[in-house]
């Protein structure tokens, strides 16, 4: 049992839970000016506003110390960010956030869950296994420029329909027994926070889809079109009909005004890790997956593109 008091966040403390997310990770990280990073993105309040979320924080001394917030992707779920004050870095506050966020794990009867850390940090894992969260593979957040390339691929209706959320979520359960970004999707929409992409075969099947964040009030970061999630069907025109959605991605963030494209992709899933490797992707941020039972799609046929930062 936790020795603080773990309450819900609430709408209220967003501003504060913001500070929170960014002083922790710009000290930890070394920025010389922690007051200037990540203004340009929000890693809080379209998290906590989506449909499929849960957050929970730790007062302190008067003011928010500590915050963690988890995603439900139908049977899986995606902890963070979880950050805490450095002031209160030695007072356990993340071990009684993270207890908090497995209990909300299990209430939802989740049968995998899954975070990203520093694989440099032993502090880090050590924190996380104390759970059951291990290691696996590396994850790497990737970019390339955007450029002018032609697409057959429009963005989808402001809001998605019932319809196109349940065939979304039927690619998904193919590829990993249980897995449904449907929140994600809807979140963006909604929220305002992008836009989400379908891409068709002539016939009319699903055979892909993003969901894209761009602008501030985004995770994506000035300039970036950042796909949150995204997934095209495997087999062997798989990689052309990434390069389709790419393509879409890119003319999107163009239109948008945005200079770069941004995914993340597990290492374990070799085939399209390597795609974009040879499609002028440059690694930016490497992190490492860690996982409290099995994701059933860290294998190298899997065309699925995440980071779960």
């Amino acid at each position: 049992m936790s020795d603080f008091l773990i309450q819900p966040l609430l709408e209220a403390d967003l501003a504060a839970a913001r500070e929170v997310v960014r002083e922790a990770f710009a000290t930890f990280m070394g920025v010389a000016a922690p007051g200037e990073f990540w203004n340009d993105r929000d890693y809080v309040e379209g998290r906590w506003r989506a449909p499929h979320t849960a957050w929970f924080k730790i007062e302190l001394e008067g003011e928010l110390a500590a915050v963690a917030g988890v995603a439900r992707w139908g049977s899986h779920g995606v902890v963070g960010p979880v950050a805490v004050r450095p002031v209160y870095w030695e007072r356990k506050l993340a071990k009684a956030l993270m207890a908090a966020a497995t209990g909300q794990l299990d209430a939802w009867g989740v049968t995998h869950a899954g975070l990203f850390t520093f694989p440099d940090s032993p502090r880090h894992l050590g924190l996380y296994q104390g759970f059951d969260f291990w290691p696996q593979a590396l994850t790497a957040v990737m970019e390339r420029p955007v450029a002018a390339r032609p697409s057959a691929v429009a963005p989808a209706t402001p809001l998605l329909t019932t319809a196109e959320l349940r065939a979304c979520a039927e690619l998904t359960h193919s590829i990993a027994q249980g897995l449904d970004v449907s929140g994600e999707l809807q979140a963006v929409d909604s929220l305002k926070l992008g836009a989400n992409l379908l891409l068709r075969s002539p016939s009319g099947e699903l055979e892909g889809f993003a969901a894209c964040h761009f602008g501030p009030r985004s995770e994506a970061g000035e300039g970036v079109c950042y796909v949150k999630f995204a997934v095209v069907r495997g087999g062997d025109q798989a990689p052309a009909r990434l390069d389709r959605l790419l393509a879409a991605c890119e003319s999107l963030g163009a239109s948008h005004g945005q200079r770069s494209l941004m995914l993340g992709v597990n290492t374990g899933r070799q085939q399209a890790y390597q795609h974009l490797l040879g499609a002028g992707f440059a690694m930016r941020i490497l992190g490492i997956t860690l996982h409290r039972g099995s994701a059933g799609y860290d294998l190298p046929d899997r065309w699925v593109f995440d980071d779960w930062r």
